[in-house]
């Protein structure tokens, strides 16, 4: 304890000496000022001159807060910031910004990759047979193969093998080139004493990802007295020179940005997964996180589109797989109770072997609810209406009566007359279907269902399932349209020929067509 206090008295009479020496050094160099020359106690509490005012900015931090000043130095990292009110100089990682003016300065300095400056270049894509194509430039069309140029090489392709070419194919020029060929074309053509060409040679270089020749043309066009847009010019010196340190990061990057646009969205997204992993501490790791969400965006919208389209697809096809079938109460129990579960499975299966297997049967039901819906379109039961019963047939009651009303606006007193004991005839008719054996009206069911077409039958399966089932949008009223065979009577006034009672000179038979039902209902879906 003793040596202890020992040690702080001592400590504290060199503190005690050392202000003094200090104060002592102070007051020397102010008499030796006299003669008009700053003193080092002014300059050390000086305050800073402030920034140019065509220099100061607003700057915009995350957190809302407000600065005026100048920016100094920059790089990808961040830049120096002079502030207005007191002349100060801070470090501000770009981090720290409002997102939008951190995208908008870093634009301005060229930190941020400039949209489309991929160089492409006109292609060919051979469909071949059995599937599968190939995309390039061909280069020779003679003998019994085509000579393809593709993926910096030469390609051989059995002309037997192609089924049809497109041409004006726009191709990434990696995808056909190899990069020494095109700098070395690139190169020919610019102007190595004009400063605005090896800008511009930069620019495409950085479109091959050739990031180590990008660095030497910007530097030359600087050198060569480049005058607009210096600054910018500079930014994007400093990010070439951060990609060309790091070449295999970024051609690992655009390998997985070659599998997104070919649509191999997962092999894509395990690649960028990776990245920060595998090159832990890159400065391109925002890139990456950049790339991946654009992945997920082009991911969600090609399985929207593919449920979109799939679900229509499926619906036709497996409604008429069951309309195959002979037995009519089998087809519609499957309409109303299996259809809407077999389709979703089968557009699932579709969108797991084509976009995507990080999807569920709940993601497919969820993008197929936010489809696009732009118009509607039509399916019929046609001559089967009558087989959904007179009143469901005719939901549309006031539009059947008008339609029944239209059709008959222009007849004679002696139609009406007909139609009055059509009228009669129909009560009758209802009255004696209610007493009916049930087998018997089954029996008349399945009779027609198995003699029908299977293209109408197909057309009157899909539009029960699309009714009923509640996966489509329907239009609330139907076309209600009369029946061509009795004009929308439901029944048919015959001639009796023969022996006939006194004053009987015809008789009424239920329609053949309609059954009764008077309408041919059609509906529209979307």
């Amino acid at each position: 304890m003793m040596n202890a206090n020992r040690i702080r008295r001592a400590a504290l009479v060199a503190c005690v000496a050392c202000v003094g020496a200090t104060a002592h050094v102070m007051a020397s160099w102010g008499q030796e000022d006299a003669a008009g020359a700053p003193s080092l106690q002014d300059e050390l509490f000086a305050i800073p001159a402030p920034p140019a005012p065509e220099d100061v900015i607003m700057l915009k931090l995350r957190d809302g807060r407000i600065h005026w000043g100048a920016i100094g130095d920059h790089d990808t990292t961040g830049f120096t910031f002079q502030r207005l009110d007191n002349g100060g100089e801070v470090r501000v990682p770009w981090s720290l910004l409002h997102p939008q003016q951190s995208d908008q300065f870093r634009t301005e300095l060229g930190y941020v990759e400039v949209e489309s400056e991929e160089v492409y270049v006109d292609a060919e894509r051979l469909l071949l047979e059995g599937g599968g194509t190939v995309e390039g430039v061909i280069v020779s069309r003679e003998g019994d193969a085509f000579l393809v140029k593709t993926d910096g090489n030469l390609q051989m392709v059995p002309k037997r093998r192609v089924r049809g070419i497109e041409s004006g194919v726009r191709l990434p020029a990696l995808d056909v080139y190899g990069r020494e060929e095109l700098y070395t074309q690139f190169s020919s053509e610019a102007d190595e004493a004009s400063a605005t060409s090896q800008l511009d040679l930069a620019r495409r270089c950085e479109g091959i990802l050739d990031f180590t020749n990008a660095v030497k043309h910007y530097e030359s066009a600087l050198e060569l007295g480049l005058t607009e847009d210096v600054p910018k010019v500079e930014g994007m010196l400093a990010s070439a020179r951060v990609k060309a340190d790091n070449q295999e990061q970024i051609e690992f990057l655009r390998n997985a940005d070659r599998l997104r646009k070919r649509k191999r969205f997962d092999d894509s997204l395990a690649l960028l997964q990776a990245f920060p992993t595998r090159y832990a501490g890159s400065s391109l790791i925002d890139d990456a996180r950049k790339q991946e969400a654009k992945l997920l965006t082009d991911r969600d919208e090609a399985a929207r589109s593919m449920v979109r389209s799939r679900w229509k697809y499926h619906t036709r096809k497996l409604t008429r797989e069951a309309a195959r079938g002979n037995n009519f109460e089998a087809a519609r129990t499957w309409a109303t109770e299996e259809a809407s579960q077999a389709i979703a499975g089968q557009v699932l299966a579709d969108v797991q072997d084509r976009v995507t297997s990080a999807v569920s049967e709940d993601d497919v039901l969820r993008l197929w609810e936010e489809r696009d819906r732009v118009r509607f379109e039509s399916s019929t039961y046609g001559l089967g209406t009558w087989l959904l019963g007179e009143d469901r047939a005719g939901a549309n009651g006031d539009d059947a009566a008008a339609a029944a009303e239209t059709a008959v606006s222009a007849v004679d007193e002696q139609r009406k007359a007909i139609e009055d004991r059509i009228k009669r005839y129909l009560e009758n008719q209802k009255v004696s279907r209610r007493n009916q054996a049930s087998n018997d009206e089954e029996d008349l069911t399945q009779k027609f269902w198995e003699e029908w077409t299977v293209n109408g039958r197909s057309l009157w399966l899909m539009s029960y399932y699309l009714e009923e089932s509640g996966d489509f949008e329907i239009r609330p009223r139907a076309s209600l349209k009369p029946c061509k065979t009795c004009g929308g009577l439901g029944a048919l006034q015959l001639l009796v020929t023969g022996a006939v009672q006194a004053g009987e000179t015809a008789s009424v038979a239920s329609c053949p067509v309609c059954r009764g039902v008077k309408v041919t209902r059609r509906i529209y879906f979307r």
